[in-house]
Order: C-alpha cells, then structure tokens, then sequence
C-alpha cells in the first residue's frame, strides 16, 4: 500500500514538472460566474463543474471542467465522449468537422451541424483535468488560435451560428455511460 503512494507522488511529481501547462488563458479571459457554477459529483472526479455563461465579448460559452482522480482513467476519448454527448442531447442530424487543430495541450474544432450551422468546441487537457468549452459565437476560439499562429485567419467566423441551450455533463452522466472509473488494483500474486 505504501508502495503505491509512493509511484502515484513520483508521477504527480514527473507529470506536474514535465510540461507547463497554461489554463489560465481561460480563466484569465472569460468571465467565470461563481454563482452560475454547477458543481458535478462522481467518485471518480474533484471540484469538477459546469457553467453557462454570457460574456459581453466572447459571447454565450458552455464549459465543463472535470479533473478526475489519480485513481481513474477514461474508457475511450475523451472529446469523443464530449462531442457525442452533445450531438446526442440536441438531436443534431449531422455533425461534421471542418477543421480540427492541435496546439500543445489544446485541441480545437470547428464543426459544420446540419450543413448549415457554424460551432467551435475547444477541448484543453493534462494528465488528469479536461476542460471542454462550447463557444457558439466563435470569437474565444479565434484568439485562442490566433495566441498560437498569428497568421491564422478563421473563415468561419461570420458564418451563420448555432445557438441552443445545452446542460449536460460527462460527470453527471458517468453513472450511466461508463465514460471514466477507477482503476483496478490487483493484488500481488506470489
């Protein structure tokens, strides 16, 4: 039992000084609500949220952060699990991405829904925390790209949009899908 504390302490150690990773992009640019944060629950997650927000210049944002415990994994991709979901719970016929781009720990789409509606879905990651983030207006997406390449120019920007109201979470639905767990231990055979 000592024993795996001790790897689990020299993996956070490794994990947390390998890379230095910046959620701060998000907290420092969009306007987190405090009172609008929806607290979700498995024994699988800590502090993990969701929040709907309207920002005067990043328009209306869908965010879910989940940070998991060292003790579970996810059972497939984890964005897959996200876009899924999502599509799932708004009917959406057809769902199709247009362009999809990796920076550093950061994964970006952009999608085409219904061959006629415009969405950008932002998915940040380490180790052991996701944030996904529903930007309908676009325009968070394009400074968080344009932080990376500054050439960038998005042509889907001044695209028709689409809007909904969405609530669901990965975390509140894990009971049912298996989307994360926790890990089994097995025990040493001698």
């Amino acid at each position: 039992m000592f024993r795996n504390y001790i790897i689990y302490l020299v993996i956070f150690i490794f994990a947390g000084c390998s890379q230095n990773y910046d959620n701060n992009f998000f907290k420092n640019n969009v306007i987190y609500d405090k009172n609008k944060i929806q607290h979700t629950f498995d024994s699988c997650t800590n502090s993990s949220y969701i929040l709907n927000t309207k920002d005067e210049k990043y328009g209306k944002l869908f965010i879910e952060y989940i940070s998991l415990d060292i003790n579970c994994r996810w059972n497939g991709l984890e964005r897959g699990y996200f876009e899924y979901l999502f599509k799932q719970t708004l009917k959406i016929k057809e769902f199709k991405v247009i362009e999809r781009l990796d920076y550093e720990n950061y994964e970006i789409s952009t999608l085409l829904i219904d061959n006629k509606y415009y969405l950008n879905i932002i998915h940040f990651f380490t180790v052991t925390e996701n944030t996904f983030i529903i930007d309908q207006e676009g325009v968070l997406t394009n400074e968080l790209i344009n932080k990376f390449d500054k050439n960038y120019k998005n042509e889907y920007l001044n695209k028709n949009r689409y809007k909904f109201d969405y609530n669901k979470s990965l975390v509140n639905l894990n009971f049912i899908n298996a989307y994360f767990s926790k890990e089994i231990e097995y025990p040493d055979s001698k």
